[in-house]
C-alpha cells in the first residue's frame, strides 16, 4: 500500500507538471493573441482618425468605443489636454489579467495621433472575452492532467486489486487443498497465473513438496508415539488405551451387528505380596511369567486379543466362541497358571472372570461384571475362574453393576438383617458317622428381591462387609436354635476366609461361642481348603479356638488345592467335604472313584470323616457308599429348605 501511495504522489506530480507545462504554453498562446487583437485595433483606430477630417473628439469616440472594446481610452489636444477619458472598472477584468500582468505578457498601453496631428489618442484595448476563454482554457489544461492521472490511478488500483484477490484466491484454495488432501488438487490453476506471479507459483509448488516430506515425517513420528503409547512397556503388550480403543470400533460399533464372543479378566493376585516380600524385580518376573502363558494361549485363537490394563489385570478377548467355550479356554489357562505356581513356588497365581459380550453392551457394564466375576472365583479355589453370565443377576435391573450400588445393598441388608436362613441336611453313611445339616444364607433386597449369593458375598468381601455378613449369620442361626429349642440337632455354618483371618472375629466369635456353651458344641463350621491355605497361621489360631469352645471343623471344597495331610494333621479339621467336581458323575468316572477311596483311606487314618456334596443321582450315591463316604449331600437326598 506504501508503494501505491508513492506511486499515486509520483503521477499527481507529473500530471501537474505536464499541466503547468500546458498552461505556460496556453498563457504564451494568449499573450500572442491579445498582441495581435492589439495591433489590430491600433489599424482599426487609426483609419478612424485619418477619417475624422474636423478631429472631433468626442464623434471620435463614439466611433471608436461602439468598434472595440476599451480597457480606458483617452483623447487629448495638442497641448495635453483632456478631450475625452473612459476607463472600465478593475473589478470587471478578467482573473488571468493580474497573472499576464506579472509575468510581463500583458499588452502595453499605446498612443497615436490622428492624421491632422490635433488630437492625440492613448488606448488599451480590452480582451476580457479572450482572457475569460484563456482562463477557462489554462484550467482545463492544468486539471486535465490531473484528472487523466486520477483516473488511470483508480483503474490500475481496481486491476491490481482484482489480480491479488484472484491470485489470494488461487494461493488460499492451493493451501486448503493441501491441508485436506494432503496435495494441491488442481495445479494447472497455478500455471495460468501472470509471469510475474512465477515466483509464487514456484514456492508453493516448493511448499507443498515440503509439507508432503514433513507429513509423511510427522505420520511416522504419531504412529511411533501411538505404538509406544498404547504399549505396556514390561510387557510389551497393548495397553487400557488400546482396549478402549479396540473395544469401542470393533465390539461397540453399532453399524458391525452379530457381534458376540467373551471377555476374560485376569487378575495377578500375588503381585502385591511379592512386591513386598521379595522385590519388585520378582514382581516384573511374576506378570512377565503371566504375559507369556496368556499370549500362548491367544495364538490359538483366531483374532483374539491380549492386554494388560493395569499393574495386576490382564485383559483378553476372544470374539466369535460362546460362554461354553469358554470354560475350555478357561481350563487350559488354569492348567498352566497351575505349572506355573509349581515352577514359581507360588501359593497362588491368579484369577480369572469371565463375561460373555453382544451388541448394545457397554464397556463399563462388562468390566464391573468381570471384576465381580474374579470376587465369585477368589472363593472358589486357588487360580479359579468364573464365567459371569446375565442370569447371574435374575435378570433384576435393579442391581446396577458397580461398587457404590453394591455398597447400598449389603448396608441396606445388614440394616434390616434381610436374610433368610434354609437347611440342607447331610445324610450319614452310617450309624457311626455324626452327620449335620447345612445353613445356607438368601439375602434379600428391597421388595423381597432374592439376590445371588455368590455375587453378594464376593461383593461383600471385596468391599470389606463380609464379616459383618458373617456375624449377621451366626447370630441369626443362634436365635433360630434357641427359639426353636433346636440345641439337640447339628448345623454347619459356612464362614469366609475374611472372617476366619480376622483377629477381631475370632475374639467375638469365642466369646458367643462360650456364652452359648450348650449350642456351640452341635455346630460346625465349613471352611474353603483354599481359605485355610491363605494364612496358616491365623487357620491354626481359629481352629484351636474352635476346638476349645467344642465346636467343630469341616474343610470345604476339598481336593482342588495343593494341600498335604501333613497340613491336615496339623490343623485337624472334623471333616473335610469333597469338592463337587469329584461326586458328579463319579459312577463313570473311574480315575475320581479311584482319588475319593485313596482319600478316605488317609482321612481315616488321622481320623478325619469325609463328606461328599453335589450328588444328584441314586446311582451316584450307591457308589460313595462303596468308597465308603462318610456322608452325602445334595438334591438327590433333600433340598434347602426351612425347619
Amino acid at each position: 500500500m506504501n508503494k501505491l501511495r508513492n506511486l499515486l504522489f509520483i503521477q499527481l506530480l507529473t500530471g501537474l507538471f505536464i499541466g503547468l507545462l500546458l498552461a505556460i504554453a496556453g498563457l504564451y498562446m494568449g499573450s500572442n493573441l491579445v498582441k495581435s487583437e492589439q495591433l489590430y485595433h491600433k489599424e482599426l483606430i487609426q483609419q478612424f482618425s485619418y477619417s475624422n477630417l474636423i478631429d472631433d473628439p468626442k464623434l471620435l469616440s463614439k466611433q471608436l468605443r461602439a468598434s472595440i472594446d476599451f480597457e480606458y481610452l483617452t483623447i487629448k489636444d495638442k497641448e495635453g489636454n483632456i478631450l475625452y477619458s473612459f476607463k472600465k472598472n478593475q473589478q470587471q477584468m478578467p482573473l488571468i489579467t493580474p497573472l499576464l500582468k506579472q509575468a510581463s505578457l500583458h499588452t502595453s498601453p499605446l498612443t497615436l495621433t490622428s492624421g491632422e496631428g490635433n488630437l492625440v489618442i492613448e488606448f488599451h484595448s480590452s480582451y476580457d472575452d479572450i482572457l475569460n476563454l484563456l482562463t477557462t482554457a489554462l484550467i482545463v489544461l492544468l486539471v486535465t492532467p490531473l484528472f487523466i492521472v486520477v483516473v488511470s490511478f483508480s483503474l490500475f488500483r481496481s486491476t491490481m486489486n482484482q489480480s491479488f484477490k484472484q491470485l489470494s484466491e488461487q494461493v488460499s484454495q492451493a493451501i486448503l487443498s493441501l491441508i485436506k488432501t494432503k496435495a494441491i488438487e488442481h495445479p494447472e490453476e497455478l500455471e495460468q497465473l501472470p509471469p510475474q506471479f512465477t515466483p509464487i507459483v514456484k514456492s508453493i509448488k516448493k511448499l507443498n513438496g515440503f509439507f508432503k516430506n514433513t507429513l509423511q515425517e510427522y505420520e511416522k513420528s504419531a504412529n511411533e508415539l501411538k505404538s509406544e503409547a498404547f504399549k505396556d512397556s514390561l510387557t510389551n503388550l497393548p495397553n487400557r488405551t488400546q482396549f478402549v480403543e479396540y473395544f469401542e470400533s470393533e465390539i461397540a460399533d453399532s453399524d458391525k451387528q452379530n457381534q458376540f464372543g467373551i471377555l476374560l479378566l485376569l487378575r495377578a493376585t500375588e503381585l502385591q505380596h511379592i512386591n513386598q516380600s521379595k522385590g519388585y524385580q520378582d514382581g516384573d518376573k511374576y506378570i512377565k511369567g503371566l504375559s507369556e502363558i496368556l499370549v500362548s494361549v491367544v495364538g490359538t485363537y483366531t483374532n483374539a486379543s491380549l492386554y494388560r490394563l493395569n499393574g495386576s489385570d490382564f485383559g483378553l478377548i476372544v470374539p466369535n466362541i460362546t460362554a461354553k467355550e469358554a470354560e475350555s479356554l478357561a481350563q487350559s489357562i488354569h492348567s498352566r497358571l497351575n505349572e506355573y505356581m509349581r515352577v514359581a513356588e507360588l501359593s497362588a497365581v491368579g484369577s480369572m472372570g469371565i463375561v460373555t459380550y453382544g451388541n448394545g453392551k457397554a464397556l463399563g457394564e462388562m468390566l464391573a461384571s468381570a471384576d465381580t466375576a474374579i470376587s465369585l472365583a477368589q472363593t472358589k479355589h486357588v487360580n479359579a475362574w468364573h464365567i459371569h453370565k446375565d442370569s447371574n443377576l435374575n435378570q433384576n435391573t435393579t442391581m446396577a453393576f458397580g461398587n457404590q450400588n453394591w455398597r447400598n445393598i449389603i448396608d441396606d441388608v445388614l440394616e434390616n438383617q434381610a436374610v433368610t436362613i434354609l437347611f440342607q441336611p447331610i445324610q450319614a453313611s452310617n450309624r457311626g458317622t455324626k452327620a449335620y445339616s447345612e445353613v445356607l444364607s438368601r439375602f434379600k433386597a428391597d421388595e423381597d428381591q432374592v439376590l445371588p449369593t455368590a455375587s453378594f458375598l464376593a461383593m461383600a468381601e471385596k468391599l470389606d462387609r463380609v464379616v459383618d455378613i458373617d456375624r449377621l449369620i451366626i447370630e441369626k442361626v443362634l436365635d433360630l436354635i434357641k427359639t426353636k429349642s433346636l440345641a439337640d440337632q447339628f448345623f454347619g455354618i459356612n464362614l469366609t476366609p475374611a472372617s476366619v483371618h480376622n483377629d477381631q472375629f475370632i475374639i467375638w466369635l469365642e466369646r458367643r461361642l462360650l456364652k452359648e456353651a450348650n449350642i456351640a458344641t452341635k455346630l460346625v463350621f465349613e471352611i474353603t481348603e483354599f481359605g485355610l491355605q491363605q494364612n496358616i497361621n491365623s487357620s491354626r489360631r481359629f481352629i484351636d479356638m474352635i476346638h476349645r469352645a467344642g465346636a467343630r471343623l469341616t474343610v470345604e471344597k476339598f481336593g482342588v488345592g495343593i494341600t498335604s495331610f501333613k497340613f491336615f494333621q496339623e490343623l485337624k479339621p472334623d471333616f473335610i467335604k469333597l469338592d463337587g467336581s469329584y461326586t458328579r458323575n463319579i459312577e463313570e468316572e473311574k480315575n475320581n472313584q479311584y482319588f475319593i477311596r485313596m482319600i478316605v483311606d488317609l482321612s481315616h487314618r488321622i481320623g478325619v470323616n469325609v463328606l461328599a456334596e453335589c450328588v444328584e443321582t441314586q446311582e451316584e450315591k450307591h457308589v460313595l457308599e462303596k468308597l465308603f463316604i462318610d456322608g452325602c449331600q445334595g438334591y438327590y437326598l433333600g433340598k434347602p429348605g426351612p425347619l
